[in-house]
């Protein structure tokens, strides 16, 4: 892009023209970059992977940019994009690399009994004491996979358990994840 238009006000709410935006259409996650208001700056869109990716991947740089400028177009209809751009798309099919082996996890059939053990991995009391004190958070380590929601979900459990470890406790009237485990934690299955 020729600079971040994105930050123009729009005249009627006053708000800047476009932001950051998750979509349930095809462009999915739309995030803006940029180094300053007159320097070139960088619309990155995201189509997720799997079903949604496995769309894309006959497709050129070119056609896919086009397809994405319509759905935003449909977004910000007020917004002339197009205008904008001065370089050439660039893309990435993950399925298209060597090694890809999957970029975003998915557990397969028989994989729950390992994404329990790394999503439950704050609750450390029952591990010997030499296996205590790191904590893991992230999407890859959740039951949602590349998605925010499961990164925020295993940080608050994180939190838990490190406050836990260190002696702390959260207040009765509003216990953390810890504190009803055994109420909503997932159930566990036999190891055979």
């Amino acid at each position: 892009m020729d600079r971040p238009f994105w930050l123009d006000k729009d005249e009627e709410t006053g708000r800047d023209v476009m932001s950051m935006t998750l979509t349930d259409r095809m462009t999915r996650g739309t995030y803006l970059l940029d180094d300053g208001p007159d320097k070139p700056a960088t619309i990155c869109l995201s189509y997720t992977w799997c079903d949604d990716s496995l769309k894309w991947l006959p497709l050129s740089a070119n056609e896919r940019m086009e397809v994405m400028l319509k759905s935003l177009g449909e977004i910000y209809p007020k917004v002339d994009i197009r205008k904008h751009i001065i370089g050439n798309p660039v893309t990435v099919s993950w399925e298209n690399e060597p090694y890809f082996m999957g970029a975003f996890k998915a557990n397969l059939p028989g994989h729950y009994r390992y994404q329990r053990r790394l999503f439950t991995h704050f609750m450390q009391d029952r591990l010997p004491q030499d296996k205590r004190g790191i904590f893991l958070a992230g999407d890859d380590i959740s039951w949602t996979a590349g998605w925010a929601e499961g990164a925020v979900q295993t940080a608050l459990n994180a939190v838990w358990g490190v406050m836990h470890h260190f002696g702390g406790a959260t207040d009765g009237t509003n216990p953390g994840p810890g504190d009803v485990y055994d109420e909503i934690a997932p159930v566990e299955l036999p190891e055979d």
